[in-house]
């Protein structure tokens, strides 16, 4: 992504992206030949911190650490397509939103579902993975197949996420307790193993991931069968001040990457492959 300077007196009035933008002019974040991407590096497995490279993984700015993960393996078949380069930007997921639109990000790749309220702020192409959520829980829980059989107890996600929404809609309705969002998911899977809660609601693959580790000992995902609500995917959020021509490629070059190219890109961030 390009940095241009400008002076002290443009400052208020121009964003720094890709291109300069004032008033209402249009930039084309890909015009510097870079996709720069926002994302936490710790919501594995769709992105997560490594500390040596490898082919799968990208240095993360300012950094000696990688990214890697599902979304880094999106992004690359997307930049490849495209033919530019794919630079990381750390990101919490609060700041995520703010950091594309001030530019200092071209995109947001980093499992976040299409929701009207972001779409306030931000914009999205089409869907790049659809999950299944899950609650990962003790074998207590083991028979639950329905959300009344969570009625009473403490359920966590992360904070700012469709599933954290969920579990304040399901409070409400069905009798849940929402414990008080964490800030990322390892915290969340820490407080499910202290006890402080009875369940992570979260994606498929992030339970998958949590699930194959050591820590995921002793505990297992159980299905909401039949509820809609549990149905999930993940886009790519972009700044309503690019060219409509940005979405336009973001979109065709996700339309080449096959169904089953998708799941292998995911078994291979999963370790399945």
């Amino acid at each position: 992504m390009k940095r241009t300077l400008l002076n002290g007196a443009l400052i208020g009035a121009c964003i720094i992206g890709g291109l300069t933008s004032c008033g209402n002019n249009k930039v084309d974040p890909l015009a510097d030949g870079v996709l720069t991407i926002g994302l936490e590096c710790a919501y594995a497995p769709y992105n997560f911190t490594e500390y040596s490279q490898n082919e799968n993984n990208i240095q993360i700015n300012g950094t000696n650490e990688y990214c890697g993960g599902y979304d880094i393996l999106i992004a690359n078949e997307i930049a490849k397509d495209l033919g530019v380069r794919v630079e990381v930007v750390r990101c919490e997921w609060d700041g995520l939103i703010p950091q594309l639109q001030s530019g200092a990000i071209d995109a947001i790749i980093a499992g976040m579902t299409d929701t009207p309220e972001r779409r306030n702020s931000i914009d999205f192409t089409d869907e790049y993975y659809s999950s299944q959520l899950v609650i990962v829980t003790n074998n207590s829980n083991a028979s639950a197949t329905q959300v009344s059989d969570f009625t009473g107890k403490k359920l966590v996600a992360q904070i700012g996420t469709v599933q954290a929404d969920l579990i304040t809609s399901l409070a409400e309705s069905d009798g849940i307790i929402a414990a008080n969002p964490t800030v990322t998911y390892p915290e969340a899977f820490t407080a499910l193993q202290a006890g402080t809660v009875d369940g992570v609601v979260c994606e498929r693959p992030v339970a998958t991931d949590f699930l194959a580790s050591t820590l995921g000992e002793g505990y297992q995902e159980v299905v909401m069968e039949g509820n809609d609500d549990f149905i999930v995917s993940v886009s790519i959020g972009i700044s309503k001040n690019a060219v409509s021509t940005y979405k336009e490629q973001l979109n065709a070059s996700l339309a080449k990457i096959s169904t089953a190219r998708r799941t292998e890109l995911m078994n291979i961030a999963t370790g399945a492959n």
